[in-house]
């Protein structure tokens, strides 16, 4: 395939997402006995674990619902999600409306509500969902859930319930990350005028506060002002995080047509490719200390899966906007190496963790992490993306 022609890079995107990795899903992953999914699935689909993590649930539901509401009306995918809210539905929330973040198959909660990363996928799952089925329940929960994270967030005690919050006072990137995502999703749902709000707020952040000119880089923590921690926590870049940030804002920058929005994302873009590509062995590097020092991350030279996918979205749409050749020359490298090494030709789908060499480190197709969302997420965007490209260009 010639990665040049964007005909069949469309035709290449949509195969890999409705003939190979889809289906993979669909066929081990939903739970018919007991609701949910079961995605603690390894290489050829078997299953190896039974428990059920509740951001997976929301991401799983978001998928199907998603692909029923943008792709094609096809019943078995709006059952699928049906699947999945009902379980989450049943079985996610605690007595104070927050989410648990592990369930038994059947549902009794394991782990209790930590962050509000679970409320996130939850809410986004829920919204398509309903906006799929017409499902008012799902609607009316996945709102409240907003708007509890909304006000939730204001108090950082609220975050976890294992940190003393008085002493240790920090700004995470995850934050306003996940804001602007779970907001744009629910601004495709149900019109609010507070939705704009709340993503120029969070935009600001990930743009002027987390991203640092002085040393050209979007770091995951920084003080509560601000301020560059010289720590291994403060001297931290997650690449595969940052460019994901990047497409969201981008996409902002689209709708509202914000040269400035573009400019600051495209440089954070350059930046965050530049010190998360591996020179020596390719794919991007999972975590990255500004300083050259040791990562306190043992993993931080492995590549994952999702990095990759995300890097493949954000370059597309990096390129259309901007029409710079270094955003298509960045494009071609990554998606040569990420369908060099990550797709199992064997039982479909990806591996999710490679050494460093590019190896493969463990064959698991899902876990507590991996589920259905980053990949088919990042082929189903590419896909409309270079269906709109391709439309214009036979006009």
């Amino acid at each position: 395939m010639d990665i040049k022609n964007f005909s069949q890079l469309e035709l290449f995107y949509r195969n890999q997402l409705l003939d190979d990795v889809v289906p993979f899903w669909l066929k081990y992953s939903l739970d018919k006995e007991f609701g949910g999914y079961l995605t603690l699935l390894d290489r050829d689909g078997s299953v190896y674990g039974t428990d059920k993590y509740m951001w997976v649930q929301g991401r799983e539901t978001w998928l199907f619902a998603k692909l029923y509401n943008i792709v094609e009306k096809r019943e078995e995918w709006l059952q699928a999600a049906k699947i999945g809210a009902d379980f989450i539905k049943k079985y996610a929330f605690d007595s104070n409306e927050r989410v648990y973040f592990r369930v038994s198959r059947e549902g009794k909660p394991l782990y209790k509500p930590w962050s509000i990363f679970s409320e996130a996928f939850i809410i986004i799952g829920l919204a398509q969902f309903a906006k799929a089925s017409g499902d008012k329940e799902a609607l009316n929960l996945s709102l409240r859930t907003f708007w509890n994270v909304v006000s939730w967030i204001k108090d950082p005690s609220m975050f976890s319930t294992n940190v003393y919050v008085e002493n240790y006072s920090i700004k995470t990137h995850a934050i306003p990350m996940i804001m602007i995502a779970t907001t744009q999703e629910m601004r495709e749902v149900i019109n609010n005028e507070r939705f704009d709000e709340i993503i120029t707020q969070n935009l600001n952040e990930i743009l002027y506060v987390h991203a640092k000119d002085e040393i050209g880089a979007l770091l995951e923590t920084v003080g509560k002002n601000g301020e560059i921690i010289d720590s291994p926590e403060g001297r931290c870049v997650n690449p595969g995080h940052a460019i994901e940030s990047v497409w969201f804002c981008l996409r902002e920058a689209i709708k509202r047509d914000d040269r400035k929005i573009t400019e600051r994302a495209l440089q954070i873009l350059d930046w965050s490719l530049e010190r998360g590509w591996d020179k020596k062995h390719g794919g991007i590097l999972y975590f990255v200390d500004i300083k050259g020092k040791s990562p306190e991350q043992p993993e931080w030279d492995m590549k994952l899966w999702w990095p990759h996918t995300e890097a493949l979205y954000a370059l597309l749409l990096a390129y259309q906007i901007s029409r710079e050749k270094k955003y298509l020359n960045w494009y071609e490298q990554i998606h040569t190496y990420s369908f060099d090494h990550f797709p199992d030709p064997r039982f479909g789908e990806w591996f999710g963790y490679l050494h460093r060499d590019g190896t493969v480190s463990l064959e698991l197709k899902g876990s507590m992490w991996k589920g259905p969302f980053h990949l088919p997420r990042a082929l189903l965007y590419c896909t409309q993306l270079l269906e709109e490209v391709n439309k214009k260009s036979k006009m």
